[in-house]
């Protein structure tokens, strides 16, 4: 056991379940030309850790990117995307003539799904971004949603969050300043990456560690989240597999197959011998395929893809608030 504090819930019966050493992490994302070993310095190993109260995992240290890291990032041309499941999915929930919020914007890529009716406001720290947003025409401000949300208190019928919340090491100021943004009855929309799904167990995933994730959001947690909040969850949304992803989910589902037979160990980082094998075995489409249908018999969220999606609303009355604290995180289901 580690004694540290949840950075989500503050809870201190936290455990360790993974460490990797920074040289690997080093290595991994040297592989695609990028350099992260000034995010480490002196730290040689960080830990994974599992809040036992409400289900976060957090790296410790953190170790997170800043402005420049996320500069690199934007030469991959599938880092930023227009054409996103969780948009087509969010679309749905957002009424004509509404406020939107949108923390974390980007170049505003949600706003083209959203009703022409529609009063949007988008908070962005990267000056790239909040030039290509403006000169779009949409408003988008550099500002932080703590600032805003004391400012524009009430305001939103909608406060949305894509791909954000992950690389937060204190997220518990940023939810709720995205709370207190919204009105009474007002929808929070987060999407971030699923833990409950193939990504919580896919090897040498860098994207998914720091300094680039430092959070890793299960179902569980979500639900927490929500409670902490006074929120009401009205669903926890699984997008299904991306065809973009399908190698990289069957290999990850054939590899946990045989790490559950036995023959290797789950890591976070898979330098191995055994994990070179696996790799190598894994090359084989039909190989692949077998052992990943294999594991999706008993692997409950094979199906799940990339990205989970919270929709909480909230409370219309403080006593709609009051009596959902009386209740068990854990009895928050989707409604």
């Amino acid at each position: 056991m580690q004694f540290e504090a949840c950075p989500a819930c503050l809870g201190e019966n936290i455990k360790t379940i993974h460490r990797i050493a920074t040289r690997d992490l080093e290595t991994l994302y040297g592989r695609e030309g990028l350099d992260v070993s000034r995010y480490f310095g002196a730290t040689r190993e960080i830990r994974l850790n599992k809040c036992l109260a409400c289900d976060l995992g957090f790296f410790s240290p953190h170790c997170a990117g800043d402005d420049l890291f996320y500069e690199q990032l934007q030469k991959f041309d599938w880092y930023y995307q227009d054409d996103k499941p969780e948009y087509d999915y969010a679309r749905k929930l957002v009424g004509d003539a509404q406020r939107v919020l949108e923390v974390g914007c980007g170049k505003g890529a949600f706003f083209s799904w959203l009703p022409e009716s529609v009063e949007y406001t988008g908070l962005e720290f990267n000056d790239e971004a909040i030039r290509k947003a403006r000169s779009a025409g949409l408003n988008v401000f550099k500002q932080p949603i703590e600032e805003h949300a004391k400012l524009e208190a009430g305001k939103y019928d909608v406060v949305c969050s894509f791909q954000v919340l992950e690389h937060i090491p204190a997220p518990r100021g940023f939810i709720r300043a995205c709370v207190q943004a919204l009105k009474p009855g007002g929808k929070l929309i987060f999407a971030v990456p699923a833990e409950d799904g193939f990504l919580g167990v896919a090897a040498n995933a860098y994207l998914n560690m720091p300094p680039h994730h430092v959070l890793r959001w299960s179902d569980r947690a979500l639900r927490h989240l929500a409670f902490r909040e006074g929120l009401s969850v009205i669903e926890l949304w699984h997008e299904p597999v991306a065809e973009f992803h399908r190698e990289w989910h069957q290999e990850t589902l054939a590899r946990h197959y045989l790490v559950q037979l036995g023959l290797g160990q789950q890591r976070l980082v898979d330098r191995t011998l055994t994990g070179r094998v696996f790799s190598r075995l894994l090359r084989s489409g039909g190989i692949r395929d077998y052992f990943a249908a294999k594991a999706a018999k008993r692997f409950a969220p094979a199906t799940h893809g990339h990205t989970v999606v919270l929709v909480a609303s909230k409370p219309v009355w403080s006593e709609v608030h009051a009596v959902q604290r009386k209740a068990s995180p854990d009895t928050v289901v989707a409604q």
